[in-house]
């Protein structure tokens, strides 16, 4: 039965909708026509052809985005198809949330500081080998790009890993699993056979989206590319950034060009990953008709042992590479090859521990987060379920296009508005770019919510109003506080969006992180980083405390 509804309801929703229209949707579509109007100078794409670094910084940027796609991906199917239903799994669930809420740049500034060629790693190889000067061997800003790449496969796996489990998590398809691995294991075939051979294949399609946004992130990083990215010639979109901030119009306009070319390697990309999924279901379905393949219970020990180990780096280089930022952030001098500086002190605390910039990095992000949450909320109780999936290209479109793309034209909007250099500018932006985010995580808790409360408590003369504050909202906290948890590490972690529409005029932790890193001041830019970790992970735990008072 559906509960009838009042003037006031629909009113509220026509209001609802409206608002979230303006904000979202009429923004998000002109900002992506302005972007394409302002790349479409003929005179700038002969200029773009002719710069001879194009082809170089396209390359590096196509290789490292399609590398660290791929090898994440793998990495995350690798760990859910040997530890799946064990007690490692549930273990991993747990440390997902942290891996989640450490940002790119802080994690790429951790990673330096450890594999830099006077970093720990060289220091250890010092001690061993009895060695005084650092090894000289390029593996930060290397050519290959396998830094950065490394960084990018150690941050985004724990992304797609969230969306399989969130995908497991659903009560059908939890089932479904459960029996075909009852109907596997009479079969014959052993646990991880069915995940490649079966729900693999059939599972890919419906981690499209994370896939595309993993794929789009890889090929417009910024922030990442400027730690411990190649820089003779840099990516495809370092070169843009530098364009686009340029105050030469053709400049910028050359800029916006690079971005097209981004955003065309990046739909011919997701067109060959979506023919090669479909190769492969075709595979696995000849291969299942096959029958299983036997192996020994000694081979699946092994690959059980070293999909452990490979968990157990993947933790460490987490643990390390903050342990470094603690470390590099009170070091003093810190002469080559000793292990611990020479002396401690608290000149980067007391140069970055500006309140101002703190207080205002950790207001921004709650702000947009709760703003976020508010539209995504109105999205969910004005829309039917249905109309998820119909508009999910416009609901997921800051997450599948390139940033740099979409920025373009909202700072084109901005200018037109009046609204560059601006807090409410600053603030929308982020708004649009947190929304994709707290609409994955509320939909599947939000949408699986049992009508009938709402049915019993109109039926005892309850308004839809308190049935919602009274009933839905307690009941839904665990999400609520997981939306804007993660809601708030995506805010705080925005580069690109502070300096285009903030024009430059508004520092944030991240800002501050980048900068001082590019720049060489370790100790600072370490305290900036620390900071960028810690302000999630603390809003993790409020989330995971919400969690357990809902439990």
């Amino acid at each position: 039965m559906t509960a009838p509804q009042s003037r006031a309801w629909r009113v509220g929703r026509a209001v609802a909708l409206t608002l979230f229209a303006a904000v979202f949707v009429v923004p998000l579509g002109a900002g992506l026509v302005l972007a394409l109007r302002e790349g479409s100078s003929v005179s700038a794409w002969i200029a773009m052809v002719a710069d001879p670094q194009l082809v170089l910084s396209w390359w590096a940027s196509v290789r490292i985005a399609i590398t660290s796609t791929l090898l994440s991906l793998l990495l995350a199917m690798l760990l859910t198809a040997h530890l799946h239903g064990s007690r490692a799994w549930a273990w991993l669930d747990a440390a997902l949330a942290p891996m989640l809420a450490v940002p790119h740049a802080a994690f790429a500034i951790g990673c330096a500081l450890l594999v830099m060629p006077s970093g720990l790693l060289a220091r250890l190889l010092a001690h061993a080998l009895g060695q005084s000067a650092p090894p000289d061997w390029h593996t930060v800003h290397d050519q290959t790009g396998l830094a950065m790449t490394a960084v990018l496969v150690l941050k985004e796996f724990p992304f797609l890993l969230w969306n399989m489990v969130a995908l497991l998590a659903r009560p059908e398809l939890a089932e479904q699993l459960q029996r075909h691995r009852l109907q596997a294991q009479t079969l014959g075939w052993r646990p991880t056979a069915l995940w490649w051979r079966v729900w693999w294949p059939w599972l890919l399609p419906r981690l499209g989206w994370p896939l595309l946004a993993v794929l789009a992130y890889g090929l417009s990083v910024v922030d990442v590319a400027l730690v411990v990215g190649p820089l003779a010639p840099p990516p495809l979109a370092v070169l843009a950034w530098q364009a686009l901030l340029d105050g030469d119009v053709q400049a910028q306009a050359v800029g916006a060009a690079q971005v097209i070319t981004l955003t065309a390697t990046l739909l011919v990309a997701a067109l060959l990953g979506i023919a090669a999924i479909a190769w492969w279901r075709r595979m696995a379905l000849r291969a299942a008709s096959r029958g299983p393949r036997t192996t020994s219970s000694i081979v699946d020990a092994w690959r059980r042992a070293g999909v452990r180990a490979v968990l157990a780096i993947v933790i460490t280089s987490y643990a390390l590479a903050l342990a470094l930022l603690l470390l590099a952030a009170g070091a003093g001098p810190w002469p080559f090859p000793r292990l611990l500086p020479d002396d401690w002190n608290a000149l980067g605390w007391w140069h970055a521990a500006v309140p101002a910039t703190l207080a205002f990095s950790a207001a921004l992000a709650a702000a947009a987060s709760a703003l976020a949450l508010v539209l995504a909320v109105a999205w969910l109780e004005c829309v039917p379920a249905h109309g998820d999936a119909k508009l999910a290209p416009v609901l997921l479109a800051p997450l599948a296009v390139p940033p740099l793309l979409l920025l373009v034209g909202l700072y084109q909007g901005a200018l037109a508005l009046r609204l560059d250099g601006s807090l409410v500018g600053l603030l929308w932006v982020h708004v649009i770019v947190v929304l994709p985010y707290a609409l994955i995580v509320l939909a599947p808790s939000w949408r699986g919510f049992d009508g009938r409360y709402e049915t019993t408590a109109r039926s005892l003369g309850r308004s839809r109003f308190a049935y919602w504050w009274l009933a839905k909202w307690p009941m839904q906290r665990s999400p609520i506080g997981a939306a804007l948890a993660v809601g708030f590490a995506v805010a705080l972690a925005q580069y690109l969006p502070t300096l285009f529409i903030g024009a430059g005029r508004f520092a944030t932790v991240t800002t501050e992180a980048v900068t001082l890193s590019a720049g060489g001041q370790r100790q600072v830019a370490a305290v900036y980083a620390l900071w960028q970790a810690v302000l999630p992970l603390a809003a993790f735990g409020v989330a995971g405390w919400l969690r357990r008072r809902s439990a």
